[in-house]
């Protein structure tokens, strides 16, 4: 369901046990999806990026960039995501899939991280008209006077795979 204020939607990602390999990686197909629902973004950055690789990211005509604590990866950017360093207003789309409990964290051998910070950071880091999309198993607290939430998609990997929700916030005008 979409309509001019609201995006609502519940994806069943299919039976693909492949995946990467990456403990708690995007399912199959997520990211495809999400680049769909915003064709016109242009700048985009992958917080909390793991093992994406330009493979598992790439889109036409836009300019992909991926930020992970892990040097391991590779990825453009090696920072912790509350404190970028990167300039304001800079990307149109971020995708944040940061871990979801402090046994995930650790798993990575990281703290886990201050959502509050983190999404300070991304309304600084975002245009006026971009999205932030944050996949969790829970909706992080925001405040209502930088961030407008605008949607919600559950994702369902397949059985035996936790249930994730893509939250879409837009910063308030």
């Amino acid at each position: 369901m979409i309509n001019d204020r609201w995006a609502t939607a519940t994806w069943i990602m299919g039976n693909n046990y492949r995946g990467s390999g990456y403990y708690g990686a995007y399912p199959p197909a997520y990211v495809p999806r999400i680049y769909s629902m915003f064709p016109e973004s242009r700048k985009i950055l992958h917080l909390f990026s793991g093992s994406l690789t330009d493979e598992n990211v790439f889109k036409p005509s836009a300019e992909v960039r991926r930020l992970d604590l892990n040097p391991q990866y590779n990825p453009d950017y090696v920072r912790d995501a509350v404190s970028t360093g990167l300039p304001d207003n800079q990307f149109d789309l971020i995708m944040a899939d940061p871990p979801y409990s402090k046994e995930d964290a650790e798993h990575y051998g990281k703290p886990l991280c201050n959502r509050n910070k983190v999404l300070a950071e991304c309304h600084r880091i975002l245009s006026a008209d971009g999205c932030l999309v944050w996949l969790d198993q829970s909706q992080p607290m925001y405040s209502k006077t930088h961030w407008e939430w605008v949607g919600v998609v559950s994702v369902l990997r397949s059985t035996n795979h936790r249930v994730r929700a893509a939250f879409f916030f837009r910063p308030c005008k």
